[in-house]
């Protein structure tokens, strides 16, 4: 309670009364962010450009590279936060701390960038979703199964029509689901991490020096305007455990 009265407080300093009730716990409000991420799906949604368009040194770097970017943003808007929990959040910082004379449309631009932001990430997520379902039938049919377009869009309207349900869902309830997903995303990560490199057969294992040095290029290339296309290796099962690992 006293940390609620203190973010009171806090927002009374800034001329806003509080009006959103306060219903997710520390771990929950973490689970938040941490289920929006969805390691393990977010990493799947792309293996079809990184994989054949880079290998799996495209993936560790890029990973790697991008999550120290990423962490300065991350801390940023962290510190904002903290110093200014507002609903409005991104666009009242940029408010706040801009300058009065392009204040107002910078703050709407912000606005507008991150609802359309919000829009398409929920869009892109639940394409990425449907495709993995439809792949995930194909592999457990033995490719005897390929999904047409209208049946993935099927699917991409389902999970839409969901999970427009459950944002509908009250605050008290949306916090509660975010312990059940917590549990999830950390199952399905150890099952990646530990359970498939433990499963998988030596011969399907690559060394170190390939899961961190390995490039693969399966593009099409123009050379001396003939349009020539370099021949590309299967890559082997083994690389996504070793990335994985």
């Amino acid at each position: 309670m006293s940390v609620i009265r203190n973010d009171e407080n806090l927002l009374a300093s800034l001329g806003y009364k509080q009006e959103f009730q306060r219903h997710f716990s520390l771990l929950e409000v973490f689970g938040q962010a941490f289920n929006t991420f969805g390691t393990v799906p977010s990493l799947i949604s792309v293996l079809i450009y990184a994989v054949p368009y880079g290998g799996t040194s495209s993936l560790v770097w890029g990973w790697a590279v991008g999550s120290i970017f990423v962490m300065f943003v991350g801390l940023s808007i962290a510190e904002l936060g903290s110093a200014a929990p507002t609903s409005g959040s991104l666009y009242y910082w940029t408010h706040s701390m801009a300058s009065p004379r392009c204040r107002n449309l910078l703050a709407w631009i912000v606005g507008y960038s991150s609802t359309v932001g919000n829009i398409a990430a929920l869009a892109s997520t639940d394409w990425a979703c449907a495709v993995q379902i439809t792949a995930a039938a194909t592999i457990g049919s033995n490719g005897s199964y390929t999904a047409t377009n209208a049946q993935t869009f099927g699917i991409y309207l389902a999970l839409l029509l969901c999970h427009a349900i459950i944002g509908s869902l009250g605050t008290r309830i949306l916090a509660r689901l975010q312990n059940v997903y917590i549990f999830l995303n950390v199952a399905l990560c150890l099952s990646i991490i530990v359970a498939l490199p433990i499963t998988t057969p030596s011969e399907y294992r690559n060394n170190a020096s390939f899961a961190f040095g390995g490039f693969t290029n399966c593009n099409t290339h123009l050379t001396s305007n003939r349009v020539r296309t370099k021949s590309c290796r299967q890559c082997p099962a083994g690389q996504m455990v070793m990335l994985l690992l």
